[in-house]
Parts: C-alpha cells; structure tokens; sequence
C-alpha cells in the first residue's frame, strides 16, 4: 500500500496549490454558526479538502463489502464518513411487507457495528486519511439525518426523538446533518423547523438524490420512490425564510462507493487534515458543494470567508476565485435567490500568452457495447498517460460509482511529472444517468510540441499519441478494437483563460432585511459548485429572526 500514501500526499499537494490562488489577502473575522469563536485566520490558511460524509454498502441494506468501501475512500478522498442505516422511529407498515428490508438492514449494521468502528481505526491516518464514524437516521415525519461523531469512541446511540438527539449531539459534539431535504414534508423531508442550527450547521444538499437548491435547479430527483423536488424543503427557501445553512454535498451512494463521480463531494476549508479541523470548519460552515470536478472556490464578502456572518454594511466587496477541471460556463453571484453577477470564463479568447500557464488535458474512457445489444461486459482498463515536453502539476480521478464488483478496484497506481499509470474497469450497468465512462485529468504544463501518448496495455494493446497543438485544435479518439468494442477519447485542451477566473465584484443594501449571498459555478461538462452563503445582517445588531412561523401548507 505504499504507493498509496504517496498518492494521497500528491493529490494534497495539488488541491493546496489551487485552494486560494485566485484571491489572496487578509480578512476580518466573521460570526459564525453556534456558539463557535470567530474565524480569524489568514485565507492562506485554508486548505480544500475534498471527501464523502454520507455513504452506504452491505452493513445495512445497501451493498459492497465495508472492507472495499474502506479501501476505495482512502485511494481518492481526503476524507470518508461511512454511515450505515441505523434505525427509523416511524418506520410504517408497507404494501409487500417491504419495511423488513429496512430492519433487517438495521439488525445488520447494529450486530457488525464493531467490524465498523475497527476499520475506522485501522484506516484513520491524519495528515493523510481522515475516517469519520457515523450512521443514519431515517425520519418520515422529521426527515432524515445523518450523524457524525468528533472521535473515534464507537458510540452506538439509537436516540429516537429529535428533541433528545439534538441534545446527545450538543453534549458529545456530534454534528447531525439532514439530507435530500426536498423530500415533502412528511415524506421523509425535512422539518425544518425542527432543525437545530447548533448541531446542524450545514445541510447535504446534492447527492445521488439530485439537487435540492431549488425546485427548478438542474439535477432533479428522479431515482427514488418519493416525488420530486418540494418547493418549501429547498435551500433557496429555507435561506428565505431566515435559516443560516452551509451546504455540503455527499454521495448517499448505496454501491459502498465513497466519492462516486457526479454524485457529490463535501469540500471543507481547513487548517489541517485531521477530525478536529474538518469539524472546526464544519460547524463555521467554511464549506462548500460540488456535484464531481474537485473545483476550487473561493467567496469573500467584505473580507468574510463563506459560511460568516456580518453586521450591515451598505457596501459589500465580493472577491471569488474559481479553478475549474473543464471550461468554466459560468460564475454566478447569488443575492437573496437572484442574480446579481455573472463571469463567464467560457467566452475568453485565450490569447497569444495561452502557453505561459497549464492546460487541463482530459483522457475519458470506456465507451462499449451497449447492453441493449445483449452482449458486452465488463471492461479491464490498464494505461499510462506519458508526457513529454511538459510537466504535469496536478492530477484529477474521475471514477463513477459502478459497476459493483468486490475483484476490481479503479485506482491510480502511480504518477510523476511525466506520467500517470491507471487501473480502472467500465461497463454501462450499475451507473448514474447510464455514464459508463471514467476519466483522468490532469493540468499540464506544455507548450504547443508537447507530447502526449496513452498507452494500453488492457483491455487491448494499443495507444495513442497526439501533440498540444493537435488537441488546441481538436480532440481524438482511441479505439480498442473493432466496433462495437470499448474506446476513449483524449478530449480538446483547456487553457488556463477558460478553466480559472477571479473577480471582485461591488453591490450595495439598504438594511431593510438581511441579505445572503452565495457563489454558483457551472462548467461546460455540466459540473457544479455552490459555495456556502456570506450573510449581511440587517440594520442592528442581529438581523432578523427565522420566520418559523411562515405556512409549511
């Protein structure tokens, strides 16, 4: 497993050297959630630390082996909560008698709870790896939760009322945070007047589910049993209402798949790799979503890192600084549910100087047979990406959650600043919105005579050599085999003028309410990210009170 430390110390590397490289300077503290301190430190403090606090597999009534999710987690993710379904105080009696699938999934995640708890421990390595212990609440009248522990204890407590975990969570230090909140009230979504801010400073608010920042956001909920999206459990609305919430997002992947591709990542701005800092800056709701590129955002208002709250002030300077893994369509800044600003990095003629900083270069495989024609399988990929006349400076896995297989593992085995070696696996079954391909990105630092070889060894012998100038120009494919086999395609360059932005951008308030703001990046492979809002109080000096007693209809 030595190759693996090293991984994750260069994948931390990498995310570090982009995590405030767009914005810098000093900032005032800012209030944040709780009773927590104010935030004081400088932003290059602040490290971007991309994991999964939300995922399932066969300890419970989902599937994967504990051991295999474990070892994917630590391979690709800074961070990893592993949450088994644990209990459902008003759990009904359903046609079929399908509720016994549920609890019988708890009695398994109660009796291998021990099993959890030690490869959380054997895995845990700060600096390196962090485990989280964790589990699930399932609610059709409050919503469910997901609790997350400070340590690594192994407490097992099954508290049914909201009220009494609530108040386990304050004392122990837990964090509880509620997930695909647009469920309608009633329907397993959240009451959000239930929601205690002090425990629950942040909200899941993209997964496999979809995406619950508004009803008309894309990503909809369509993979499950309940109806779509309810315009009132959405954060959008909730931010209207008066509620302070940092979003996250996390897969709720049920393959035991930690960081699947397009189903969602938790991205904490800490000031360190371990359990105390991530929960520090949790609990600040220094935090943001993404959906699957690891994009880096920074969001200041008037000097306040996202998650801060400020006093009025009629002027605010918003400063944001976006490195993306694609084209960057668009950054957008969110005032109380509007609009106010738009940067479109997609529309920047890269210019003469478009050599001088690193393209992203993107190799995405694993197209094949489609199941329709009742033939094909699953696929072995074995490569290595070469690059000669160039340096590569970061590295980026894309791995899709499917399909479920104990035997194989997607992973990057090894990478230098010129090469990455690769072993993954495709096929088109077992997949989000039917993707069965995978990818590697990586930002390379060339010029136009650069070359770039992808060499198979699996599932064929065979390769492909383009230079920088070629793909500046066009992209290309590589084909394993005779239709109606698997291919790839080494996809067109991005230059750093499409895929980074930074801009400060002024707007003024009257004080009559409180103002929130957050930050919106769409990029042109449909990747997204939302920071966590800033919020500007109202006249005085506390703004204004939750409107709780707004109709829930």
């Amino acid at each position: 497993m030595a190759w693996t430390t090293s991984r994750r110390a260069l994948m931390r590397r990498c995310m570090a050297a982009g995590a405030t490289a767009a914005v810098t300077g000093s900032f005032a503290g800012a209030a944040p959630a709780g009773d927590a301190p104010a935030d004081a430190a400088p932003r290059d403090a602040y490290t971007n630390y991309f994991g999964d606090l939300h995922n399932h597999n066969q300890v419970g009534y989902a599937q994967g082996s504990l051991e295999r999710t474990y070892e994917i987690a630590r391979n690709h993710l800074d961070f990893f909560a592993f949450t088994p379904h644990a209990y459902w105080p008003d759990i009904g009696t359903y046609d079929g008698k399908i509720e016994h699938k549920w609890l019988n999934g708890f009695h398994v995640a109660k009796a291998r709870w021990p099993e959890v708890v030690d490869l959380a421990r054997t895995y845990d390595a700060p600096g390196t790896f962090v485990t989280i212990l964790g589990y699930e609440r399932h609610h059709t009248a409050e919503g469910d939760y997901h609790v997350l522990y400070p340590d690594l204890e192994g407490d097992y407590a099954l508290i049914e009322g909201l009220a009494d975990l609530q108040a386990f969570a304050k004392k122990r230090g837990c964090l509880l945070v509620p997930h695909h909140p647009a469920n309608r009230l009633g329907h397993r979504g959240i009451d959000i007047t239930k929601l205690d801010p002090a425990v629950s400073p942040v909200l899941e608010m993209f997964s496999e589910w979809g995406c619950a920042e508004h009803d008309r956001a894309p990503q909809p909920y369509k993979r499950h049993t309940e109806a779509a999206r309810w315009t009132r459990n959405t954060l959008q609305y909730y931010l209207a209402q008066g509620h302070r919430l940092g979003v996250i997002a996390s897969t709720d992947d049920h393959l035991g798949c930690p960081g699947g591709y397009r189903e969602g990542l938790a991205v904490v701005k800490a000031t360190d790799l371990t359990r105390p800092a991530l929960f520090d800056a949790l609990r600040r709701r220094r935090c943001y979503a993404v959906t699957g590129d690891r994009i880096d955002l920074d969001f200041y208002l008037n000097g306040s890192i996202m998650g801060g709250e400020l006093p009025f002030a009629p002027r605010r300077t918003i400063q944001v600084g976006v490195r993306g893994w694609d084209v960057i369509d668009r950054v957008e800044v969110v005032r109380n549910g509007r609009v106010v600003h738009r940067d479109f990095p997609v529309d920047r003629e890269p210019g003469g100087g478009r050599w001088a900083q690193p393209v992203v270069l993107r190799f995405e495989y694993g197209w094949g047979p489609w199941p329709a024609l009742g033939w094909g399988g699953t696929a072995d990929w074995d490569f290595t990406i070469e690059v000669q006349g160039g340096r590569i400076e970061a590295v980026q896995p894309c791995f899709a959650p499917g399909p479920l297989d104990e035997g194989r593992r997607d992973k990057v085995v090894s990478r230098s600043a010129e090469a990455v070696h690769v072993q993954s696996f495709t096929a088109l079954k077992q997949q989000v919105d039917d993707y069965s391909q995978k990818a590697v990105v990586l930002r390379v630092a060339g010029g136009p005579q650069t070359r770039v070889t992808v060499a198979c060894t699996q599932p064929t012998a065979c390769s492909l050599t383009q230079t920088f100038a070629q793909l500046a120009d066009s992209n290309e494919m590589l084909f394993t085999r005779a239709f109606p086999w698997e291919s790839a395609m080494l996809h067109r360059l991005v230059f750093a003028a499409n895929w980074e932005t930074a801009f400060t951008f002024e707007d003024e308030g009257d004080g009559a309410a409180d103002d929130w703001y957050y930050v919106r990046v769409v990029q042109a492979n449909e990747q997204m990210a939302w920071s966590s809002p800033v919020w500007v109080n109202a006249r005085g000096p506390y703004g204004s009170p939750p409107n709780k007693d707004k109709p829930r209809g």
